[in-house]
């Protein structure tokens, strides 16, 4: 496999190079049998799942997934989706990107974020604007709530990976989202990201 300079799949300064890709949502009553006929399509199709996050929601199965392929692969898709869709009633939505080609919005370190607290509304609000403030990317989130297991407490959880500019004072940024914490009861852990 070739993977230097020139390298099918990369530039010239080994950058991935972009590639024609959908986005796919799709949300509806949580069943088995829907994560297979939805592949079987994009198999069939002759295209790749690069990424996904599928979830059971509630009563609702949502899946939202970064399909590759040729230009023909990729529209063969968009005409057997909405068949599939309506037969498994599902609702489901198409768009169209390209894959590989994403550049950071500015150089920076990626730091990950936990956070756990009795659940409240405001948490992932709270959190979120002062990254916004800083200018700081949500590159993912994920949040869970359970029960805590002697006292049935809801216990929110937050996991969030964050795009850090190099021009951003870590220090003001980590004083910040602390401040948050301790004012919303939240036990909050930062570091970078692994």
């Amino acid at each position: 496999m070739e993977t230097g300079p020139g390298a099918p799949g990369l530039t010239r300064d080994n950058a991935p190079m972009a590639r024609d890709a959908l986005i796919l949502f799709a949300a509806g009553r949580d069943r088995p049998g829907i994560v297979d006929r939805l592949t079987g399509v994009v198999y069939r199709s002759g295209c790749n799942i690069e990424d996904s996050r599928m979830a059971i929601l509630g009563d609702e199965f949502a899946l939202i997934g970064l399909v590759t392929g040729s230009e023909t692969d990729l529209r063969s898709i968009e005409a057997e989706l909405p068949r599939l869709t309506a037969e498994l009633e599902l609702t489901a939505h198409l768009k169209r990107t390209t894959a590989g080609a994403r550049k950071a919005a500015a150089p920076g370190i990626r730091y990950e974020i936990h956070a756990v607290a009795a659940d409240h509304p405001g948490i992932v609000h709270k959190l979120a604007r002062v990254l916004h403030e800083h200018n700081v990317n949500v590159a993912s989130l994920d949040t869970m709530l359970s029960n805590a297991p002697v006292s049935g407490t809801p216990v929110f959880s937050l996991d969030i990976e964050a795009e850090v500019p190099a021009d951003v004072p870590l220090g003001a940024l980590r004083a910040q989202l602390e401040r948050v914490a301790e004012a919303e009861n939240i036990d909050l852990e930062i570091r970078a990201a692994r």
